[in-house]
C-alpha cells in the first residue's frame, strides 16, 4: 500500500467514475484501475462495486474510504508543516542566555531577529555563561549567547561585541571622582559579585589574584538590579559591562586601568544537526551589526 494507491482510490470513490478520476489525476484509466485492484488484493476484499454504471463503495470500501481520507489529510498536514519549517515560517530552538546579556546587552538583537522571523520561537534558558557552555556541550540547548570563555576549543564561536568592564561605586564614595581605578586601589573594598557559574565573576576574581589578595566578597547574586541597588546603598562596589548600566541612579561608573573587556558572542556545538530555525538565528547573528 502506498500513498498513490490511496489517492487513486479516494478520487474514484468521490467521483464514482474511473474515467473522470483518471482525467483529474492526469493518468490513464488502465493505470488507475490496476492500482486499485492491487490495493484490493492487498487488503483481501473489494472496495468498489463495479457492476453498476457508476462505481459505488462496498460496505468495507465505505470504512476504508474514511480511513484513507484521514491518512491523506494527515500526510498533507505533515507536508505543509515541513514546508513551513523549510520556509522558516515555523520552527523552534533552545538558547541559553545569561540574564545580564539577555536583558541589558542583546535585547535589540532579539527584537531584530523576531522582526525578521516573527513565527520562529526561541525557548530561552537562563543561567550564567559557564552554565550555558555546559548546556551546549551536553546538547541540552542548541546555541548560547554568552560571555566568551578563554578556552572554547570544542565549540564554535562568533564574537559579537567587546564591552568594557567598569567599576560601579556609590556616588558619595571617595573614589567616585577618579578618572580611572586600578585593582590595587580596590583590593580593600567590599565587593558584590555574580554567583558561581558566571564568567564575569571568574574574570574579576582572576584579576584580584594577580595582586595576591583575596577580595572581600560582601554578597553574591545573579540579579543585576540587586547589584545596582546594593552598590547605590553603599554595601560594596561591583564590576559590570558598561552597556548594562547606561542608566544608573546614585552610582558612579569608573573605567579600570589597564582597561578590562568582556568578549560576548554566540557559541554552538560543531557537527551537531541543528534545527533550521537555529541555523537561521546563527546566520542572522553572524551578519548582525552590533551598535553600542
Amino acid at each position: 500500500m502506498d500513498i498513490r494507491e490511496l489517492e487513486y482510490f479516494v478520487t474514484v470513490s468521490e467521483l464514482q467514475n474511473f474515467t473522470t478520476a483518471a482525467k483529474r489525476l492526469h493518468i490513464s484509466q488502465p493505470a488507475i484501475s490496476k492500482s486499485i485492484h492491487k490495493l484490493e488484493e492487498e487488503l483481501g476484499f473489494h472496495l468498489l462495486d463495479r457492476t453498476q454504471k457508476r462505481v459505488s463503495l462496498t460496505e468495507e470500501g465505505n470504512v476504508f474510504f474514511v480511513l484513507a481520507q484521514d491518512i491523506l489529510s494527515r500526510i498533507l498536514d505533515a507536508q505543509n508543516t515541513m514546508t513551513e519549517y523549510k520556509n522558516l515560517t515555523r520552527g523552534t530552538f533552545r538558547i541559553a542566555v545569561p540574564p545580564l546579556l539577555g536583558a541589558y546587552v542583546f535585547p535589540h538583537l532579539f527584537a531584530a531577529f523576531k522582526d525578521k522571523y516573527p513565527s520562529l520561537e526561541m525557548v530561552v534558558i537562563e543561567g550564567g555563561s559557564s552554565i550555558a557552555v555546559n548546556l551546549i556541550q551536553n546538547e541540552d540547548v542548541h546555541v548560547g549567547l554568552v560571555i566568551l570563555p578563554a578556552d572554547l576549543t570544542d565549540l564554535h564561536s562568533h564574537l559579537i561585541t567587546s564591552q568594557e568592564i567598569v567599576v560601579c561605586l556609590p556616588t558619595e564614595h571617595s573614589l567616585s571622582t577618579e578618572p580611572f581605578l586600578t585593582f590595587d586601589q580596590l583590593k580593600d573594598e567590599p565587593i558584590i559579585l555574580y554567583n558561581e557559574g558566571f564568567i564575569l565573576r571568574e574574570i574579576i576574581l582572576n584579576e584580584y589574584s594577580k595582586f595576591d589578595t583575596l577580595p572581600k566578597v560582601a554578597l553574591s547574586t545573579n540579579q543585576i538590579q540587586t547589584i545596582k541597588a546594593l552598590v547605590a546603598e553603599g554595601v560594596g562596589i561591583s564590576f559590570l559591562p558598561v552597556n548594562s548600566i547606561k542608566e544608573a541612579r546614585h552610582m558612579a561608573k569608573i573605567p579600570l586601568s589597564p582597561p578590562l573587556f568582556l568578549d560576548m558572542g554566540l557559541i554552538w556545538k560543531p557537527n551537531k544537526v541543528l534545527p533550521l530555525a537555529c541555523k537561521a538565528f546563527i546566520d542572522f547573528v553572524n551578519n548582525f551589526s552590533y551598535d553600542d
